[in-house]
C-alpha cells in the first residue's frame, strides 16, 4: 500500500466518522428524544445509507491502523528482541494477527448490515 494514500483515507475517514457523531448528537439534543423520533430518524434511508457509509469507514479505518501495527510490530526483527523463537514464527503470527481483525471486521459489518436494513 501507499504510504501516502493510506494516510490520507485514514484521516479522512476520522473525520467523516466524527462528522457522523456530531450529527447524531445534535440530533439528540435538538429533538425530544423518544422511541418514536429515534426509530424515525434511523428508519429513514438517508440515515440507513450515511450510517452504513460510517460503519464501512470505521472497519477502513481499523484495518489500516491493525494493518500498520501488524507490519511494524510483528516482524523478525521487533520479535527477535523478545525472543529468537519468537522470530523464526513472525510471519505465521502476523498472517494470524491479520486473518483474525479480517475476520472480526467481516462479522462486525454483517452484524451491522443486519442491524441496519432488517
Amino acid at each position: 500500500m501507499k504510504g501516502s494514500i493510506i494516510w490520507n483515507i485514514q484521516r479522512y475517514s476520522s473525520l467523516i466518522v466524527l462528522s457522523y457523531i456530531f450529527y447524531v448528537v445534535t440530533f439528540v439534543l435538538r429533538n425530544e428524544l423518544n422511541f418514536f423520533s429515534w426509530s424515525n430518524f434511523f428508519l429513514s434511508f438517508e440515515i440507513r445509507f450515511i450510517t452504513t457509509l460510517v460503519f464501512l469507514l470505521i472497519v477502513t479505518h481499523a484495518f489500516i491502523g491493525l494493518w500498520t501495527v501488524g507490519t511494524d510490530y510483528l516482524t523478525n526483527r521487533t520479535l527477535g528482541f523478545l525472543s529468537k523463537n519468537l522470530a523464526g514464527r513472525a510471519d505465521f503470527l502476523r498472517y494470524v494477527f491479520f486473518s483474525a481483525f479480517c475476520l472480526l471486521g467481516f462479522v462486525y459489518l454483517t452484524a451491522i448490515f443486519y442491524i441496519i436494513w432488517l
